[in-house]
Parts: structure tokens; C-alpha cells; sequence
């Protein structure tokens, strides 16, 4: 070990410039990191659909059984050893998971530059045996003491692991973008049915009885079939539908509010500002200022 050091440090030259050195302005430095793990399927699926849209990326490992994960529409098959990054304000659930017993790591935080990320977006990201020691690691500082040294190592060894995983999607083949999931079990036609019929009639406010009436199902039955599925109510999912087609809406400068109430079924903007305060936690002229300086 010692002689390869002695040979290259020989093997350095002076510097062209002893002011003008390397440095590197797309390093990510995560801020503000919450890890925790689901451990039931029903636990998974539930609490994504009770998550309203939020700022934060959510960096998801699959550590043991096979399921699927919908963002934005399309799903991706995730296998245990594999994990996705999920981009503020993604529209994203669980669904088709092989067994009620899991294993699932997440990672939530906050960035200064998002832009950065954009290696993640829309690929499947393999673990490898030193990717998942690392990830121990995390565990273990993150299980400590909230103190000052501890904090210094769980930023430090989370910006490792998730600039080395960029490096590896940006130097991969193109053949290791993910394949859109060919599934077509009863939650994944349920679901997209149910989406389809949203995205067509987004002008209006649909409500349970106007989307099985479309399916051509009881309300109580399409209520029923969908808690089975998702453990959710159908009810609270279009909530958190509606807060997430609100977001997106929201950060076209060219719509004003009122458009934005409109396009999304509300008659009144008084209507669509109570919704959005509600279910965001804050008004929409609040967080539209707030976007617009972020931007």
C-alpha cells in the first residue's frame, strides 16, 4: 500500500498555476436528513398517499421484497438491492408488493441546487456491497445522539453515497435507464383507470360517485375495492391528487390563480386557496412567492 503512494506522489510535477486549482461546483451536499424504514406493505402504501406534495427529495431503498413504485404515472419494478430517487413534489405510491412483510429504507432531504440530481431522474439505482456498507453507516450515525460530531459524519458519508451513485448513473450504459413495469395487475388498471378519468375531466371536481359511475361500479364497492388495494381511502387520494396537479399548476408563471382554481374543477379561487392552505400549509400566494425565489 505504501509503495504505490511513494511511486505516484514521485510522479507529481510542479503545478502549472500554484493559484488556480481543481474544484467542483455540482457536488451534492444533503440538508436537513430524515432516514426512517417501512417494514409492513400496508404501513408503505398508506403513508405514501398521506403524504402531501413537499420540497423534499425521498431517496428509497428496497432492502427485501419485490414491489412496484409509481411516479408521476409511470411504474418502475423495484427489486431488493435496487432504490430510486423521488423529486420534489413527484406524484408517487406503492402498489403490487410480493409480500405484506418488507423492508424499504428511506432517506428524505433538502437541497440548495436540485438541479444537480437530474442524473437520478426516471433510473433504477443498483446497491452494491460497498454502496450498502455505506448505507449502514448512515444508519448507524443517524442512530446516534443528535450531536454536532455525529451530525458532521451523517451529512459527510450521505454526500459520499449519493455523489457515488450519480457518478455511477452518469457513466453507465443507456441500457441502465429502468424499463417502465409491462404489470398489469388489478391495482395498476385500477389506478390508471381511476387517473385517466381525473386527467380527462380536470376541469371539474370529480368526486367518488362521478368515478364509479365511470367504472361502473357501486360507490361502496369501488370505496372497498380501493382501500383493499391501498390501504387508503379513495376519498383522501384524491386529495392528495388535486394538491399534486395544484403544485404542478402552480409553477407556470403564466397561470394566475384564478386560472389555476378553474383548470382544477374550483369555482371560486376562495374555494381553491382554503384547499390549497389545507393540504399544502400554506396559502397558494404564499408558496407561489416562495417558488418563484427558489427558481
Amino acid at each position: 500500500m505504501r509503495l504505490p503512494l511513494i511511486q505516484n506522489a514521485l510522479e507529481l510535477g510542479p503545478p502549472e498555476d500554484y493559484f488556480k486549482g481543481r474544484s467542483s461546483e455540482d457536488i451534492c451536499i444533503p440538508s436537513n436528513i430524515i432516514l426512517f424504514s417501512r417494514t409492513s406493505s400496508q404501513e408503505l402504501q398508506r403513508r405514501s398517499f398521506d403524504s402531501y406534495p413537499h420540497h423534499r427529495f425521498v431517496l428509497v431503498f428496497n432492502l427485501m421484497t419485490t414491489g412496484s413504485l409509481t411516479v408521476d404515472g409511470i411504474q418502475w419494478r423495484i427489486e431488493p438491492e435496487q432504490g430510486f430517487l423521488i423529486f420534489p413534489y413527484q406524484f408517487h405510491y406503492y402498489s403490487e408488493l410480493a409480500k405484506p412483510n418488507i423492508l424499504w429504507l428511506i432517506i428524505t432531504f433538502e437541497l440548495e441546487d436540485p438541479v444537480i440530481m437530474e442524473s437520478f431522474r426516471n433510473r433504477l439505482i443498483s446497491l452494491d456491497t460497498d454502496s450498502m456498507a455505506q448505507l449502514n453507516e448512515i444508519i448507524q450515525d443517524y442512530s446516534q445522539q443528535d450531536t454536532l460530531r455525529t451530525n458532521r459524519r451523517l451529512i459527510l458519508k450521505s454526500a459520499s453515497l449519493i455523489n457515488q451513485l450519480r457518478e455511477r448513473l452518469q457513466g453507465g450504459p443507456k441500457a441502465a435507464i429502468a424499463s417502465q413495469s409491462t404489470a398489469k395487475r388489478a391495482s395498476t388498471q385500477l389506478i390508471n383507470a381511476i387517473q385517466s378519468f381525473l386527467a380527462i375531466n380536470s376541469d371539474s371536481l370529480q368526486s367518488v360517485s362521478d368515478i364509479a359511475e365511470y367504472l361502473h361500479m357501486s360507490e361502496s364497492n369501488l370505496r372497498a375495492v380501493f382501500r383493499q388495494h391501498f390501504n387508503i381511502s379513495l376519498g383522501a387520494y384524491l386529495k392528495n391528487y388535486r394538491a399534486h396537479q395544484a403544485i404542478l399548476y402552480m409553477q407556470n408563471p403564466n397561470l394566475s390563480l384564478t386560472d389555476i382554481a378553474f383548470q382544477l374543477g374550483f369555482t371560486t379561487l376562495s374555494a381553491f386557496s382554503r384547499f390549497f392552505s389545507n393540504t399544502i400549509g400554506e396559502s397558494p400566494r404564499t408558496y407561489r412567492k416562495r417558488f418563484a425565489q427558489n427558481a
